[in-house]
């Protein structure tokens, strides 16, 4: 039923090993991972939930358009795949017990209402956003609506050679 197609875009997602060691003390609290599209963003979200499941930690993941989970996340990961960040996060919270909640890619207002429900009900979170810095984030009226929610504190800003530094998260 598709006419008069143009142009395709195919993305491939990869994946890369980030020795855990170099996780594990961002990985005590919520965080969210920043930087602009093509930063690595999601392959490093990857390597949290990666990074968590071998710490024994469950994290439930909603995987929008199969993205975080192309690839093995751990024996203690669920994901959800094809569904809504909101209902998947309420989901997870009512069926799955989770230790974390992990999204991807924060667009939309529903999705920073359901993760400040999500951070009431005592769940970690690891999501990620679009911006180059939490300078950025603050322009920009939906992520400062989160920030004002105070459920992230910290951040991971990614930069052009895909290695990341972290950032304080302040109004």
């Amino acid at each position: 039923s598709m006419k008069d197609v143009t142009s395709l875009n195919i993305r491939v997602a990869h994946d890369i090993c980030i020795e855990p060691a170099r996780l594990r003390p961002w990985l005590r609290e919520n965080l969210l991972i920043i930087g602009v599209p093509g930063s690595g963003k999601t392959t490093l979200l990857r390597a949290c939930i990666r990074t968590l499941s071998q710490m024994g930690q469950c994290v439930g993941v909603v995987d929008e358009r199969d993205e975080v989970g192309a690839f093995d996340l751990g024996s203690h990961v669920d994901v959800l795949r094809g569904c809504g960040k909101q209902a998947g996060m309420e989901l997870l919270l009512r069926a799955m017990v989770p230790e974390w909640i992990a999204v991807d890619e924060i667009s939309a207002e529903a999705d920073v209402l359901a993760l400040e429900k999500c951070s009431y009900c005592g769940v970690k979170l690891l999501a990620t956003a679009h911006a180059e810095s939490v300078d950025e984030l603050r322009r920009r009226r939906l992520y400062r609506m989160l920030l004002e929610t105070g459920v992230f504190r910290r951040a991971l800003a990614m930069r052009a050679d895909q290695q990341f530094a972290e950032e304080e998260i302040t109004l």
